[in-house]
C-alpha cells in the first residue's frame, strides 16, 4: 500500500467509528488554532448567552475561514476514545512523539505509511519486537475535540458548525516531513527536486535513478507517488522536447504539490 501521493484530509464525523479506535491512526492537528476556532463555533451555536448577537453568523462564519488561513502550530496525535458531548461527540487525543528514523529506502517509506494508517494493525503483523521499526511515545498531552452533530439554535448549519479543519487523516511519509518536520529531507536537502543520475546512490535506493541533467521530484519529500509519475514523464521526453502544454501541465502539478505540502502560499 503506496499512499505517498496525497491522501490527506481533514477527519469528520463520519469517521467516528470503532475503528477508528482499532486501528489508532496517527493523525495531524493543528493545535494552536483550535482554541480560537472552538471559540467562534461556541459563539455561533449559542453556547455563550447573548455572544453571537453581536454579529451576525455569517460574519463568524467568515472568521472561521480566515482562522483556517493561518499556518499554525502541527503535533501528531492518536485517537483515545469517542464520548458523547453537548449537541456532538467528542473525540479525545493523545500527543505522540513519532519515531520514524531515516527512511533510507523505497521499502521503508511504504512500511511507514502502512504503520501510520494503522499502527497497532502494522505492530501486531510483525513477527519479532526487532521487527516494529517505527514508533509513537505518548508526551502525557491530550486534546478533545467537539464535533457537533445538532443543528445549532442561531439557526446555523451542521456544516457551518462542523469539527474546524485542523484535524487531518490518512496521513502520509510527505506529510511528516513538512507538518512536523520543518520540510527536512536527506535526499533532496530541501530542494524539492534530485538530479536523479547525480546523487550518490539515494536515487537508487527508491527507484528513482535515471539520466543526468533533469530536476526529478524528491521520491522522499514529495512522495514516491508524485516521483514515479514524473520520472515518466521526463523519460518520456529526455531527448526531445516536450509540448509546450504537456511541459505547463507538469509545471502546473509541482505548483500544486508544493503549495498541497505548505512549501507555497495559495
Amino acid at each position: 500500500m503506496n499512499l505517498s501521493r496525497s491522501t490527506m484530509r481533514s477527519l469528520t464525523s463520519a469517521d467516528l467509528q470503532p475503528t477508528l479506535l482499532n486501528k489508532k491512526p496517527i493523525l495531524l492537528l493543528n493545535s494552536l488554532i483550535l482554541p480560537i476556532r472552538t471559540f467562534v463555533r461556541y459563539v455561533i451555536a449559542d453556547a455563550l448567552p447573548g455572544a453571537a448577537g453581536r454579529l451576525p453568523t455569517e460574519i463568524w462564519l467568515k472568521i472561521i475561514e480566515f482562522i483556517e488561513a493561518e499556518d499554525g502550530k502541527h503535533e501528531a496525535v492518536q485517537p483515545t476514545s469517542i464520548v458523547p458531548s453537548n449537541g456532538g461527540v467528542m473525540l479525545h487525543c493523545r500527543v505522540v512523539a513519532l519515531d520514524f528514523g531515516t527512511w533510507d529506502n523505497r521499502a521503508e517509506v511504504e512500511a511507514a505509511e502502512q504503520w501510520l494508517q494503522s499502527p497497532h494493525t502494522y505492530d501486531q503483523q510483525c513477527e519479532s519486537e526487532e521487527e516494529i521499526i517505527f514508533g509513537a511515545k505518548d508526551t502525557n498531552k491530550t486534546y478533545a475535540i467537539s464535533f457537533p452533530t445538532a443543528l445549532a439554535s442561531s439557526g446555523a448549519s451542521v456544516s457551518a458548525l462542523r469539527a474546524p479543519d485542523c484535524l487531518f487523516t490518512a496521513i502520509t511519509v510527505p506529510d511528516v516531513i513538512s507538518w512536523l518536520q520543518n520540510g527536512r529531507c536527506w535526499v533532496c536537502d530541501g530542494d524539492r527536486d534530485i538530479c536523479p543520475g547525480c546523487t550518490g546512490g539515494k536515487a537508487q535506493e527508491f527507484d528513482a535513478f535515471m539520466g543526468c541533467g533533469e530536476a526529478l521530484a524528491c521520491p522522499l519529500c514529495m512522495g514516491l507517488d508524485f516521483m514515479d509519475e514524473d520520472k515518466k514523464f521526463l523519460q518520456k521526453y529526455y531527448w526531445d522536447k516536450p509540448p509546450r502544454a504537456e511541459a505547463a501541465a507538469r509545471n502546473a502539478r509541482l505548483l500544486a504539490r508544493w503549495t498541497e505540502l505548505g512549501y507555497l502560499e495559495d
